[in-house]
C-alpha cells in the first residue's frame, strides 16, 4: 500500500496536476532556414516575453541548413542571451527532422513550438498558451486569427479532414503548439511527420486544446512552402493514415488500456486520500 507520499506522487503524475505555468519546464523550440532578416528581433521578442511573464525559459534554434547569415546571427545572439541554445543541420532536412532534433535534445516536460519568421508574436501567443495550460490538458494549440497567408482554404481542409478522422476537435493543428513532450516520444515521427502530431494525439485520447492567438504578417524574407506542400502534405496523410490501420492500432489500444489503468487506479487512490 502507498503511504500518503507516494499517493500524492502518483496523483501529481498520473492525473498531470502540474502545469507548464507551475513548473516552468517548457522549451521554446523554434525552427530557422534563411531568416536573417527575423533573427534579432525575434529574440528581442522573445526576451520582453520573459520580463512580462517574471521568468525564462530555455531557448532552442534549429537552423535547418541555413545558406543565409542566419547561423552567424544565431552565434552572436547566444553571446547575448545565455538561454540561448543552437544546433545546426549542415542541410536542410525539413520540418519533421526539426521536430526529432528537438525531442532528441530537449529535457524538459513541455514543448513550445514557435516560428522565426514573426507571424506569431512570442510577447501575446507564449503567455496565451501557458494559460490554457490548465491541469488535464495534454496540448495546446494556436489558432491563427485573421490569417492573410494565402494559405486558409488548404488549411481548413486538412483540419476538417482530421476533426473527421481522428476525432481533433481545433482549427487550427499545424501553427505554434505546446505539448508535453512525454507523449511524442513514443509516436514515429518520421512517419505521422510534423503535420499530424496533434491530430495522432487527439486520436489516442489526449486532451488538445486551442487558444485563438493573432496573425501577424511576415516581418522579412520569403515563405519556405510553396503549391509543392499540397503534395506533400497528401502524401503524408496517406502514409499516417497506413500507418494508424496497422502499427498506429496497435499503439492505439495499448495506450488506451493504459489510459483506462491510470484512472481506475487513480480513483481508487483519491478515495483512500479522502
Amino acid at each position: 500500500m502507498f503511504n500518503k507520499q507516494s499517493e500524492n506522487l502518483f496523483l501529481s503524475s498520473y492525473l498531470k496536476q502540474d502545469t507548464p505555468v507551475h513548473n516552468y519546464s517548457v522549451t521554446i523550440v523554434i525552427p530557422c532556414l534563411n531568416e536573417e532578416g527575423n533573427l534579432e528581433r525575434l529574440l528581442l521578442n522573445i526576451e520582453e516575453t520573459f520580463e512580462k511573464i517574471g521568468f525564462s525559459l530555455p531557448v532552442l534554434v534549429v537552423d535547418d541548413g541555413s545558406t543565409d547569415n542566419s547561423y552567424k546571427i544565431l552565434n552572436q545572439m547566444s553571446e547575448k542571451y545565455d538561454y540561448l541554445s543552437i544546433i545546426r543541420h549542415p542541410e536542410r532536412r525539413g520540418v519533421t527532422e526539426v521536430w526529432k532534433t528537438a525531442l532528441d535534445n530537449v529535457q524538459t516536460d513541455w514543448i513550445f513550438w514557435g516560428q522565426a519568421d514573426l507571424e506569431s508574436d512570442p510577447r501575446t501567443d507564449l503567455p496565451l498558451l501557458l494559460e490554457a495550460c490548465v491541469p488535464g490538458v495534454d496540448a495546446v494549440a494556436g489558432w491563427r486569427q485573421k490569417r492573410g497567408d494565402g494559405k486558409l482554404l488548404a488549411s481548413k481542409l486538412a483540419n476538417t479532414t482530421c476533426h473527421l478522422l481522428f476525432g481533433l476537435k481545433i482549427h487550427d493543428m499545424n501553427w505554434i503548439k505546446l505539448v508535453r513532450r512525454d507523449l511524442l516520444l513514443t509516436l514515429p515521427v518520421e512517419t505521422i511527420t510534423h503535420r499530424y502530431l496533434l491530430a495522432v494525439l487527439a486520436a489516442q485520447g489526449y486532451n488538445v486544446t486551442e487558444v485563438p492567438t493573432p496573425w501577424h504578417p511576415r516581418y522579412s524574407g520569403t515563405t519556405k512552402f510553396g503549391k509543392k506542400r499540397l503534395l506533400t502534405s497528401a502524401i503524408d496523410f496517406v502514409k499516417l493514415w497506413w500507418w494508424f490501420q496497422t502499427e498506429g492500432s496497435q499503439v492505439n489500444r495499448g495506450q488506451k488500456k493504459r489510459i483506462d489503468s491510470m484512472i481506475n487506479y487513480a480513483a481508487v487512490v483519491q478515495q483512500e486520500i479522502f
